[in-house]
């Protein structure tokens, strides 16, 4: 994860994996953590993806957030993609941009997981 600048999230947070198996099945999150600042209903971002033979595909994605029931900060994780297979050895990029500022954010970060259930 990444820290916003103060609880604001208006620019880009790039994460990097270095993928070693190019066959195990993973899932892809989002992650944010989020305090009473926030107050909106949904986050619409642009995820890119730059994979290690340089293929960019980009495309958009909205966060449908639910508001914290205290005063404590929350963190909620969103399933962006199930059973990916990174069919290619090396690093990948992923660029997370918020296609508006939003108040509220604190962090931000990408959950790259070996799928639990895998798909026939």
């Amino acid at each position: 994860m990444h820290d916003t600048p103060a609880d604001k999230w208006d620019i880009s947070e790039e994460f990097y994996y270095d993928n070693s198996d190019s066959l195990t099945q993973r899932d892809i999150a989002i992650t944010l953590r989020y305090g009473n600042g926030y107050v909106a209903d949904s986050v619409a971002v642009n995820i890119l993806c730059v994979t290690p033979d340089s293929l960019v595909v980009e495309e958009p994605f909205t966060l449908h957030i639910p508001h914290i029931s205290d005063l404590r900060p929350e963190e909620h994780t969103f399933t962006y993609r199930r059973n990916v297979v990174l069919a290619t050895r090396g690093r990948y990029i992923f660029r997370l941009t918020p296609q508006q500022a939003v108040e509220g954010i604190s962090s931000v970060g990408i959950v790259i997981s070996e799928s639990a259930q895998r798909s026939k």
